[in-house]
């Protein structure tokens, strides 16, 4: 316990609630001996369970975000002698079909739809929507469906007809953009926002204090904060970067990164 928490010491103190939560959950599953289910976690939220559970051997650790290649998922840390079973995971995906030729559903009406009825953005995973199809997916908590059904009935035009679906019969997600290196003069959010999208510091800036640029999910107001190895930074209108690894410095003391990056 102490090794971990001396290894909690060097994320941000931002994210100490989260590393508390982690640690209770490693140790749970590992003193109690018994399964422990998260929320929908984000790549950064995840990565950090990494590093906290280390090499540790007498826990399995296992994720399902209910999509290939699912941004938000669910996790699952058990002892080492216990079997992982889909059904731990408690996730399902929910479907609803719209009239391709008369209304258009979008990623941000389905996000709007569930945040406006308070459903709380832990208990809900990826959104997908296939307009070629006429079909949009949601991976969701299943204890939380009665009340998805019941409170988001309506989306825009659309009327939400929700209907419980396998995995098997996910959608499949866009890809994911591509990897690009980079080199930044720091990791400064606003730094490499302009690095990534070809802008400057005072487009950013303006970007930023006009609430246009979130990380993991959340508005972010300070450009000048750091940006941390699978943070999710998306920014509206331009897409969606991730950083992915670090790379020492070049000779003109750049940093050396490689960003995932999703172009709009």
């Amino acid at each position: 316990m102490a090794a971990n928490q001396a290894v909690a010491q060097h994320f941000a103190e931002e994210e100490g609630p989260f590393i508390a939560q982690a640690l209770d959950w490693i140790e749970t599953a590992a003193n109690d001996y018994r399964l422990v289910l998260t929320d929908f976690l984000n790549p950064r939220e995840r990565h950090i369970l990494t590093i906290l559970i280390g090499d540790r051997t007498d826990i399995k650790v296992s994720e399902n975000g209910g999509f290939d290649r699912s941004e938000k998922a669910r996790v699952v840390l058990a002892p080492e002698f216990m079997v992982i079973e889909d059904s731990d995971f408690d996730l399902a995906i929910l479907e609803l079909s719209f009239a391709k030729k008369f209304v258009t559903l979008r990623h941000k009406d389905l996000l709007g739809a569930f945040l406006a009825a308070g459903v709380d953005r832990a208990t809900f995973g990826d959104m997908v929507v296939d307009e070629a199809a006429g079909k949009a997916q949601v991976a969701v908590q299943k204890r939380y469906i009665p009340f998805i059904r019941q409170e988001i009935d309506q989306i825009g035009k659309v009327a939400a007809n929700w209907q419980e679906v396998l995995q098997s019969e996910a959608l499949v997600k866009e890809e994911e953009g591509e990897e690009v290196f980079l080199l930044l003069p720091s990791l400064r959010l606003d730094a490499a926002v302009a690095t990534a999208f070809g802008l400057s510091r005072s487009q950013v800036k303006d970007m930023v204090e006009g609430g246009l640029v979130a990380v993991n999910w959340s508005k972010e107001t300070d450009g000048t904060r750091s940006i941390r190895l699978k943070d999710v930074i998306s920014v509206r209108k331009q897409g969606r970067i991730s950083l992915q690894s670090l790379a020492g410095h070049s000779k003109r003391d750049k940093i050396k990164a490689v960003f995932q990056i999703i172009r709009r």
